[in-house]
């Protein structure tokens, strides 16, 4: 009889190999729950961050809010209000050197400025490069500005609620370029499909460091708005190398609600 063949030495390998089979079903048990186990943490922390980043936004949009409201009631206050109140008060008095009606011609354009500043004129008319094109032209005579409007025979059907956000978003790009990009070149592309609209804003300004300044206040609220509308919106930027913004949204066909 052969050594193996010996019951003793059959039992003694079989239990080897049962013992060998057991630690590595073990050892995939034991691996696959601490897999599963990092998993489920990873994906907590993810969530945790997304709520937070949420959070966050919301915030910033409770204080881009307020200070809109701020920004409007001292527009109110300091021109139009102070402008009425020097006509009320040359009418009272039949003060000669005032003239109600400049007064009132002043206090008229100014109420205008203030609501198509709230809501552009004409939004439903106006196609979306056509309202940039308006908010851009006047900063032609101190920028060198490259604009490509794109070309869509949809683009001009836009629900109000898209193009009045895509333009904020715009505004709020154009304001940060001049209040600290000192550039001197801003190029403007939009791309449109049949389901999609991309935006590329590019400045040849001094650019920032992203890791200092990525968390300010207008760059949240442009964020903020991409999300709204269920796009996405990033941004590049080295010092002395400009800064380009990217801003894409999918699924915005003039059938898609909001």
């Amino acid at each position: 009889m052969a050594e193996w063949q010996d019951p003793e030495n059959y039992a003694i390998g079989l239990s080897v190999v049962l013992l060998i089979v057991i630690f590595l079903v073990t050892s995939i048990v034991v691996l696959t729950r601490i897999y599963l186990k990092r998993m489920i943490q990873e994906q907590e922390r993810l969530s945790k961050a997304k709520i937070e980043h949420q959070q966050s936004l919301m915030w910033n949009s409770l204080l881009v809010q307020e200070k809109e409201r701020e920004r409007i009631a001292s527009d109110l206050h300091d021109e139009l209000i102070s402008r009425l109140t020097v006509l009320m008060y040359a009418i009272q008095t039949s003060n000669s050197h005032v003239e109600p009606v400049e007064v009132l011609q002043d206090s008229i354009k100014i109420a205008r400025e203030i609501t198509h500043d709230l809501c552009p004129p004409l939004l439903q008319q106006t196609s979306l490069p056509e309202l940039i094109e308006n908010f851009i032209s006047p900063l032609s005579e101190v920028f060198a500005i490259d604009y490509f409007p794109g070309t869509n025979p949809c683009c001009s059907e836009l629900k109000n609620e898209i193009k009045l956000q895509l333009l904020r978003m715009v505004q709020e790009i154009i304001n940060n370029i001049l209040k600290h990009s000192k550039a001197s070149k801003i190029v403007i592309r939009l791309r449109f499909t049949k389901e999609s609209i991309a935006m590329v804003i590019h400045d040849n300004g001094i650019g920032f460091d992203t890791s200092q300044k990525a968390q300010g206040l207008g760059l949240k609220n442009i964020e903020l708005r991409s999300q709204l509308l269920g796009g996405k919106c990033r941004f590049k930027s080295n010092p002395n190398q400009g800064t380009t913004f990217q801003i894409y949204l999918k699924n915005c066909s003039v059938t898609q609600p909001v």
